[in-house]
């Protein structure tokens, strides 16, 4: 397989040479050029992974979101319930006891505030990934056979993107339920179309290069085209597609809380918190302020994660 190095670095001079050779050398050399190719991969590999800890953007963004899945996962452990109530002690302002007060149950407002994580990081990053694999296949698809199936698939998604997503989502979760299956499957059916817009401008770029006319030559089927030489090379901008995508996920799973399209209380959730402690906002702010805070600073990670890995990617 012929893949083609990322444009971070100039390529090893010996590995330049490893593959010359195994153009010139029949089977040995071949067995050559594999080696040296893969040996190119994990230096390139080495130099993102280098060039991703150097970056201050990425860093902060990494460090945001791993505090939040740190606390989503283990926050129960240190923290009150997040469902204990305390009639004699609703509406509380932050103290020693409760450092984020109490809300109209009495229920501490820093143990929702952490436990509200989990739902969202279930949420985002399950319909994320739906989202990449069904956007991944039709673009592959659609952007390497052209012709009438690019245009009727490409049609079908201009329909699907013209679609409102969070009143589409109402309607399919007024349908179907408000599961929490129901909602990542929604979540990921429309984020599809953006990102298979996304991967078959990536591969319309790629499908005419040599590597790729060397393949078909070669007799590879389309399928062994697609999945192993053209998707290595078009990586950096599904990943990058992927966190943004990330980030609306997120917004997007808080909103329907919100609208009560989420999970039923007493859930944590934040944008569940947000929706049933804003009546309290003039006279307690901190039973919904602090949720919508944390919901702020996990989009804005996400989003400096998203940036950072832009920069690197396209040195």
């Amino acid at each position: 397989m012929d893949v083609r190095p990322a444009d971070l670095r100039e390529p090893d001079p010996e590995v330049v040479e490893a593959l010359a050779d195994g153009e010139a050398g029949g089977q040995g050399g071949e067995l050559k050029a594999d080696e040296a190719a893969a040996r190119e991969q994990r230096r390139q590999r080495r130099y993102l992974m280098h060039a991703l800890l150097r970056s201050p953007t990425f860093m902060t963004g990494l460090i945001i979101v791993l505090f939040w899945v740190f606390m989503a996962l283990f926050s129960t452990s240190f923290t009150q319930s997040p469902t204990a109530q305390d009639a004699f002690a609703s509406l509380q302002a932050p103290s020693v006891a409760h450092w984020f007060g109490t809300d109209d149950l009495g229920r501490d407002v820093f143990a929702r505030t952490m436990a509200g994580a989990r739902t969202v990081l279930i949420i985002a990053p399950l319909a994320t990934a739906l989202a990449l694999l069904w956007g991944g296949i039709i673009g592959l698809v659609s952007g390497f056979y052209r012709g009438l199936t690019d245009e009727i698939i490409m049609r079908l998604v201009d329909v699907l993107l013209a679609l409102p997503i969070i009143i589409t989502s109402i309607l399919i979760l007024s349908l179907l339920g408000k599961g929490l299956s129901i909602i990542i499957i929604t979540i990921g059916a429309l984020f599809t179309p953006v990102i298979s817009r996304t991967v078959r401008s990536a591969v319309i770029g790629e499908r005419e290069r040599e590597y790729v006319m060397a393949a078909r030559l070669r007799g590879e089927r389309s399928v062994f085209v697609m999945a192993r030489e053209i998707l290595p090379n078009i990586k950096e901008p599904i990943i990058v597609e992927g966190t943004v995508r990330l980030g609306y996920a997120v917004f997007t799973a808080a909103t329907l809380s919100f609208l009560g399209f989420g999970l039923a209380p007493p859930s944590p959730d934040w944008g569940l918190t947000i929706s049933t402690q804003r009546v309290f906002l003039q006279i307690a702010p901190w039973s919904s302020l602090f949720a919508a805070a944390a919901l702020a600073s996990l989009v804005v990670g996400v989003n400096l994660i998203t940036d950072g890995l832009g920069r690197v990617f396209s040195k």
